[in-house]
């Protein structure tokens, strides 16, 4: 199963402000049919995330992302939002597991440098896939929040196109399909 962490990044490795705010993505000047979104998501089966990002969605407006299965990661209580296919698991090694056993191809970590790290340490991140977008934050939501060691990264792709650069990695030895 692939495990993508598939995000939009500053520059300088932010995917939010220090508020938790991605409205800074709205004032770029990037053609939404060039950010390969769309096909992207064709290829999700589930989704994963940590609690500020559902927050985050549930802050503005409805449930985005359909009836694909998603797991919440957090320890605090949970209501699932109109339309959203919550699953029962909230620590990430049971989420995956879970995801595991439904056949999930692959798996979207949605937003979250907390997760992302989690994720990395326990070595089930398999591919990050960035769009470094043309603007520097300064401060806020690192991309991933501080590993303990370098990881190394094996780039796969990258693609410039309208504005920004689309970069495909895959973690380490973690080649699943």
């Amino acid at each position: 199963m692939q495990i993508v962490y598939y995000v939009a990044t500053s520059l300088d490795g932010f995917i939010a402000t220090s508020t938790g705010e991605v409205g800074w993505l709205d004032t770029l000047p990037i053609d939404h049919q060039a950010t390969g979104y769309d096909a992207f998501w064709e290829t999700v089966d589930g989704l994963v995330m940590g609690r500020n990002t559902y927050d985050f969605v549930w802050n503005h407006g409805e449930w985005p992302y359909g009836d694909r299965p998603v797991w919440v990661c957090t320890r605090r209580d949970l209501v699932a939002m109109d339309g959203c296919n919550l699953q029962p698991e909230r620590q990430p090694e049971a989420a995956i597991a879970r995801s595991r056993e439904m056949g999930i191809k692959k798996l979207w970590l949605v937003g979250g440098g907390q997760l992302a790290r989690t994720l990395l340490e326990q070595g089930n991140l398999t591919h990050l896939s960035v769009s470094a977008m043309p603007i520097l934050l300064g401060t806020g939501v690192p991309l991933v929040e501080a590993l303990p060691q370098p990881l190394t990264l094996h780039q796969e792709n990258s693609v410039a196109q309208g504005g920004f650069t689309q970069i495909d990695y895959r973690l380490g030895d973690r080649a699943e399909t």
